[in-house]
């Protein structure tokens, strides 16, 4: 079982084992939905197995695994509302399992666009972030552009919605590390005389990162999308410091990020709410504090092993948008303790090989995009998981590939495309000064 694609099929086999048990145990149409899981991945693999046949075999089913998760977590909710009535209530498991396949489509898509590498990307450079900005900007027009729960980030067309920052998210770390990759030693060295002996890093090359950056934050900030700004900053930061390996940057990153939130507490009311409902819940148990104090009561109900998918004790719709932001408290009631070690142990695993194809890559256009969409993902997981074990405010972003949500789901996959295409046009050795030059 030495050949990768071998050891990648028998693990999805175990993954669409579990799926096939929780859908049991749910009572839903098993047949149909594990069909249906089993075809999208079988693609997958047969899909990896002919354009990246040397890339990593532990990205597909660790991915798998967390949507498996999500899946039967979103079954669970369908149930408990379906239970109590609720009116105009839509299947999300099924619409997320639909999903599930634009997804698969868009991660085949992307493995077949960079099944040589990234050197597209990087011709592309500026086109990227045009179209990034212009995915920000999209929300913002009269007419398509949608406002939900106070945050104007989505594009309407009929019934359908989409959320392109998610999209935006992806072309830009692709700018970012293609930008990088060109100018990272001029970034890292001080070549701008100030005065006498004192000198700079050159503006110059600082200015489009700079510029770019800020127009991101400003159009977030007009959004009232505060918690994507904050994924956003943390991550051009975070590729910022592996591309120069100078710890001025997020030095500086965290400073004018105590800056940001202060002037946020003093400018936007809702910010000063969540960040009050974050210090006292129980100074608005009702209002305010109920989602987070719903939250911690799940978690703590479901105890080690969990309460189950269906049965008495198990009303994950308890838990105020249990599908979205607050999922992550849903699969601890469900699944106890066991169960959100499982999770946290899968995007560990999934992080652990995701900056391990950055090390091991000859490339520095590989190594800071794939770097890129492990930030990415590592700091949007830490958001979600900080905010609802009251570890950190609330921010209203989704959990990666595990939380419902299309645009999310979708763009998550292309990453993921991004992330084989680059494992499997590297190789698997480098030379250690190349390692110890991306860990500075």
């Amino acid at each position: 079982m030495k050949h990768p694609r071998v050891r990648e099929l028998v693990l999805l086999a175990g993954v669409c084992g579990v799926y096939a048990i929780g859908l049991l145990q749910l009572g839903t149409p098993a047949a149909v939905g594990f069909l249906g899981f089993t075809a999208v991945f079988a693609v997958l693999h047969i899909g990896v197995r002919a354009l990246a046949p040397r890339a990593d075999p532990l990205l597909l089913p660790v991915v798998g695994l967390l949507v498996a998760v999500g899946l039967l977590e979103l079954s669970a909710i369908d149930i408990a509302q379906e239970a109590e009535g609720v009116r105009g209530w839509q299947p999300l498991a099924r619409l997320q399992a639909a999903w599930l396949g634009v997804g698969a489509v868009a991660f085949l898509a992307t493995l077949y666009a960079f099944r040589n590498g990234l050197g597209r990307a990087w011709r592309v450079r500026y086109t990227l972030a045009l179209l990034g900005i212009a995915a920000l900007l999209a929300p913002l027009l009269p007419g398509i552009g949608h406002t939900v729960n106070g945050a104007r980030l989505w594009l309407r067309f009929g019934p359908l919605s989409f959320q392109p920052a998610e999209i935006a998210k992806v072309l830009l770390v692709l700018f970012l590390a293609a930008y990088l990759s060109e100018r990272r030693e001029l970034l890292g060295q001080r070549t701008k005389r100030l005065f006498g002996p004192v000198y700079v890093i050159d503006p110059r090359y600082l200015a489009p990162l700079v510029g770019l950056v800020g127009l991101a934050l400003l159009i977030f900030v007009q959004q009232n999308d505060l918690g994507s700004s904050l994924l956003f900053f943390a991550t051009f930061m975070g590729i910022l410091w592996v591309a120069t390996g100078r710890l001025f940057y997020p030095v500086t990153g965290l400073l004018l990020f105590a800056a940001g939130v202060y002037i946020s507490l003093k400018t936007f009311s809702h910010v000063a709410v969540r960040f009050d409902t974050w210090l006292d819940p129980y100074a608005d148990p009702d209002r305010a504090g109920f989602q987070l104090l719903q939250g911690q009561f799940a978690m703590a109900e479901g105890g080690i092993g969990g309460v189950g998918l269906v049965g008495e004790g198990a009303q994950p719709n308890l838990i105020p948008f249990a599908w979205t932001d607050f999922i992550l408290a849903a699969i601890g009631h469900t699944f106890g303790l066991a169960g959100l070690l499982a999770v946290v142990m899968g995007f560990v695993v999934l992080l652990t090989r995701t900056f391990h194809i950055a090390l091991r890559s000859g490339s520095d256009l590989h190594a800071l995009a794939a770097s890129g969409f492990g930030i990415v993902t590592a700091v949007q997981a830490g958001i979600i998981a900080g905010g609802v074990t009251w570890i950190l405010p609330l921010t209203g972003v989704t959990l990666p590939f595990i939380s419902y949500g299309g645009s999310s789901l979708v763009s998550n996959f292309v990453m993921l495309g991004c992330l084989v295409a680059i494992s499997n046009s590297e190789t698997t050795t480098v030379a250690p000064q190349r390692v110890e030059e991306l860990v500075v």
